[in-house]
């Protein structure tokens, strides 16, 4: 019988993610114009964090720290991001947050046995 579990994605190491409209922060002449997010793997600290969030704040705001803090975007422009921005973002993320399945923490298509 062939072995019919899901074989876990590749992720790549980093995503950049070309916003749908800049984002200016600042004001006078210390304006700061983000164009893109470019994310990589979260540090254990960091999934830490997230986590604690999640179960203090709610989802959402979790995700932007996550965010903010894996891209060195500031919290204030995460805000102002189209929700398909976020979206992508989201999605990448999650492929490090969700674990590998359970028979197999280590996410081999034949299991840990």
């Amino acid at each position: 019988m062939a072995d019919e579990k899901k074989k876990r994605k590749e992720v790549p190491d980093s995503l950049t993610i070309e916003l749908k409209n800049a984002i200016t922060l600042g004001g006078g002449g210390d304006d700061s114009v983000y164009t893109e997010i470019v994310l990589q793997e979260p540090n254990l600290e960091q999934l830490s964090t997230f986590i604690k969030k999640a179960n203090k704040d709610g989802a959402l705001d979790a995700m932007k720290y996550l965010i903010s803090s894996v891209s060195g975007v500031p919290l204030p422009v995460l805000s102002k991001i189209g929700v398909r921005d976020f979206y992508k973002a989201q999605d990448y993320l999650t492929e490090f947050i969700s674990p590998p399945d359970e028979d197999d923490p280590e996410g081999n298509v034949a299991g840990s046995q």
